[in-house]
């Protein structure tokens, strides 16, 4: 697609993004960048399924509210600024960008399943806490609060498994392959799962030491809240992106099986 088609569909999806005030003016910004160079390479396949994985995230975010973080644990929140919005489409840019060098198909193929990696992964870190089932770690099996990290029920999974597929499924409309939309729903699946374990091991956590609750956040009840656990400079954002780059790797993998 050329590069005047590829700005023109670039700045409606942005309008879209800033009519629901799901991006921050920085976010707005590099969004756009990484939609023109993604919709000029990938053209409109890629465009779609951009389109789809942003609409489902902000349906998700409109839909769960604030019960997707019921206990005020987690660290994010409000819109996406351009950090976030690397930490989750940079991966698939990059893919794309060296698809477009490369004209390999591998790295089109991986652009798709970090999508779906990403649409996993909104889908059930919002729509996964709606559910009755209290959230287990991932690694320990223990209860824990709804809306921290390493948390999956059987809703949440689902919702994984359902996001994998929608982005699979758009990218099968103009590649119907079902191998392909096999290898996309896997790798963002796994990912989503990847994303999970990371958070659970990885994504630093902090206890308040006037309530005791365990949390993302550096500050609770208005204290500074005193680290448990993970790496303190890994947070969520970047346990997305490690997420997206794994989802890339299976991608490749299960490329060349």
């Amino acid at each position: 697609m050329d590069v005047l088609a590829a700005t023109g569909l670039s700045l409606s999806l942005s309008a879209l993004a800033l009519w629901k005030k799901a991006l921050t003016p920085g976010g707005l910004v590099l969004a756009c960048v990484m939609c023109i160079a993604i919709t000029s390479i990938g053209g409109f396949a890629a465009f779609a399924v951009l389109t789809v994985t942003l609409t489902g995230t902000v349906a998700a975010d409109h839909i769960a509210g604030s019960r997707a973080d019921p206990s005020g644990v987690r660290r994010k929140s409000g819109s996406r600024d351009a950090r976030r919005v690397f930490c989750n489409v940079g991966i698939g840019t990059i893919a794309l960008l060296l698809y477009g060098w490369q004209r390999d198909p591998v790295f089109e193929i991986a652009y798709y399943a970090v999508m779906a990696e990403s649409l996993a992964d909104s889908l059930a870190s919002k729509l996964g806490p709606m559910s009755e089932e209290m959230p287990r770690d991932i690694w320990t099996g223990k209860e824990i609060k709804k809306g921290l990290s390493g948390g999956v029920t059987r809703w949440g999974t689902f919702s994984e498994v359902i996001g994998a597929a929608v982005v699979a499924g758009t990218m099968m409309i103009w590649f119907p392959s079902v191998k392909t939309g096999l290898l996309v729903l896997s790798a963002g699946f796994l990912g989503a799962v990847c994303d999970s374990l990371f958070g659970s091991r990885l994504q630093v956590k902090y206890r308040c030491t006037r309530c005791g609750c365990i949390t993302e956040r550096e500050y609770h009840c208005d204290i500074k809240t005193e680290k448990i656990s993970g790496i303190r400079w890994i947070s969520n954002d970047a346990v997305n992106l490690m997420s997206n780059i794994t989802a890339l790797i299976l991608a490749v993998l299960l490329f060349q099986l």
